[in-house]
């Protein structure tokens, strides 16, 4: 018999009474099916990487979680990888089905994914773009993005009065991962009102053959 009989699956009123009751949405959907369309409140942390390692530092113990997922099965990995990492208060969840929750009446909404191209026309045209690299500090220095501000993704909740949610921003990692979760860490603050994702990452950037900058070089 599957495991995922176990887990209870959700309707889309009930997920809106478990958020205000302070249960956390987890999206385990890949970021790019994330920023397409998702639950305001959700924070995505895609099942397909590693999941459990990041799920594990960044989620409190005794945070009740409701997955959205693909499919019951993938929903139900969830909840095990979970469970290995001290995570074990999943109370269900919920299929990602745009049409259905819409029919519902359930609020979507979605995540601007941006390119290279339109970073390095930004950056050349001088507009107030505000680049967030959430990699770890060893990385950051290693070489950025020019102009970028580091919030690594361990220090995001304290570290996000760093950034000036009063101007476009962009988050960016290495290949994209860290940066869809970043991403919706922020957009859970109410202040964070323009984020958006530079889904290359920074292995994208360099395979372009577009400049990095480094601190030392940045201060001289």
């Amino acid at each position: 018999m599957s495991g995922s009989l176990n887990l209870q699956q959700f309707t889309a009123e009930q997920i809106a009474q478990e958020q205000r009751r302070g249960v956390l949405v987890l999206d385990t959907r890949p970021a790019e099916q994330f920023t397409s369309f998702h639950i305001p409140g959700s924070m995505q942390l895609g099942l397909m990487g590693p999941f459990a390692s990041w799920a594990a530092l960044l989620i409190e113990s005794t945070q009740e979680l409701l997955l959205v997922a693909e499919s019951a099965t993938a929903a139900e990995e969830a909840r095990s990888r979970l469970a290995r990492v001290g995570l074990k208060h999943v109370l269900g969840f919920l299929l990602a089905d745009k049409k259905h929750w819409q029919n519902d009446g359930l609020t979507l909404v979605s995540l601007p994914i941006h390119r290279l191209n339109d970073v390095s026309r930004h950056l050349r045209e001088g507009r107030p773009l505000q680049l967030v690299d959430v990699r770890s500090s060893a990385e950051w220095l290693q070489g950025h993005l020019p102009g970028a501000s580091s919030v690594p993704l361990l220090e995001l909740h304290s570290e996000a009065a760093s950034i000036d949610f009063s101007r476009p921003s962009l988050v960016y990692c290495h290949e994209g991962y860290r940066a869809s979760t970043a991403a919706s860490m922020l957009l859970l603050q109410d202040q964070a009102l323009d984020i958006g994702i530079l889904i290359d990452g920074i292995e994208g950037w360099q395979a372009s053959g577009l400049p990095l900058e480094t601190p030392l070089l940045a201060s001289k």
